[in-house]
């Protein structure tokens, strides 16, 4: 008998690898020897140009690579749009942990009462800005009180769709539509700016400018107190905020959060705890192993990003002020044809990403166990 379930168990073994097999096999062929040849890469000269032979050079990619200013000013570009993920994540928590909560409102001729006032009001408001001269921002009204009219009508089902939508669209699309929203002298963002301030106002000129809020000049890198303000890089960042505030974090926040227990709230309430509190040590202490896998994630990503939005929104510049150590990879491997040194940057990278995931795994984690 045991012979026998030995043979089964044999058989059914090869059989399993037989359907591994192409898995495995496109796994060799696409990632692990891209990888190997990109580290054997790193160590010559390898370039596109036929008039440069091929020659190992060692460490002299790396050497040249770690001595070279731009790299430095890149992997500052690069930390810089990550002071975003703070902001991202405590806005998806907060949005999370909204529109978990049961709307207030339960009475339906309440709230129908009540979404026939949004949509009165709302019209009135469009209609004034119209007639006044305002179409972007009347435009924007409208599409606000609209999103409130179906949220109040049809309840936090609505928002959830709202929020997640722009996960769908595709990137392209995306960065094209918000160039024209931040276009200096056409755009829907100058153009309600515009309303708000008083006239003769300085507007930001968004991805055409170089300016920042800590005041970093380009190359040669250098503070400057006339480089203070919002440009490029500010405006790359409210768009990572508002593509990832409502994205998968905060679905993940969401599942989160509807698994803590109601037992919790309703002792606090009984404590007399308000609706902070109760977030504050509630909530937030309940997600936080969520919240742990989501900077991990958060951080690899913005380590690793950049490359898209260098590309088609701002070509890396003004300056190289958009440009990420993603986009410096591409241009050194396919603009200057220089893939050696492409790939030494690659391998500084991951580097990098696997010292502040490390980082992060072990001082990050204790504090989500605490």
């Amino acid at each position: 008998m045991k012979l026998w379930e030995g043979k089964r168990e044999k058989r059914d073994f090869w059989a399993a690898m037989v359907f591994l097999l192409p898995n495995f096999l496109g796994f060799i062929a696409f990632t692990v020897g891209p990888v190997l040849l990109s580290l054997y890469m790193s160590f010559t000269n390898w370039s596109m140009k036929k008039s440069i032979p091929l020659e190992w050079v060692g460490f002299r990619n790396y050497i040249d690579l770690l001595s070279d200013g731009e790299f430095w000013f890149y992997f500052y570009n690069t930390c810089y749009f990550m002071l975003g993920v703070p902001f991202a994540v405590c806005g998806s928590l907060l949005l999370a942990n909204i529109l978990v909560d049961q709307m207030r409102i339960k009475v339906d001729r309440t709230r129908n009462k009540l979404a026939m006032l949004t949509a009165v009001v709302g019209f009135i408001t469009c209609a004034f800005l119209w007639i006044g001269g305002s179409q972007d921002a009347a435009l924007f009204a409208g599409i606000v009180y609209l999103a409130a009219f179906f949220g109040i009508l049809f309840g936090t089902t609505t928002y959830r769709t709202m929020f997640y939508i722009p996960s769908f669209a595709a990137g392209v699309a995306t960065m094209i539509l918000w160039m024209q929203i931040f276009n200096p002298e056409s755009g829907l963002l100058n153009n309600l700016l515009y309303y708000l301030f008083p006239a003769g106002t300085e507007l930001p000129t968004w991805l055409q400018s170089t300016d920042n809020l800590l005041g970093f000049l380009p190359l040669p890198a250098h503070f400057n107190s006339s480089g203070f303000g919002f440009g490029a890089r500010e405006a790359i960042i409210f768009m990572g905020f508002w593509g990832a505030i409502g994205g998968n974090n905060m679905i993940l926040y969401i599942a989160s959060i509807s698994n803590i227990p109601d037992s919790y709230y309703e002792a606090a309430d009984i404590d007399g705890a308000g609706s902070v509190a109760k977030f504050w040590h509630i909530t937030v202490p309940s997600v936080a192993p969520t919240t742990f896998f989501i900077l991990i994630m958060a951080v690899i990503g913005g380590l690793q990003g950049g490359f898209q939005m260098a590309k088609i929104m701002t070509n890396g510049g003004p300056i190289g002020t958009t440009t990420t150590l993603a986009y410096y990879i591409y241009s050194s491997g396919f603009s200057e044809l220089k893939l050696g040194f492409a790939s030494a940057v690659a391998w500084i990278m991951f580097i990098i990403v696997f010292g502040a995931t490390l980082t992060q795994w072990k001082y990050g984690n204790r504090q989500s166990e605490a």
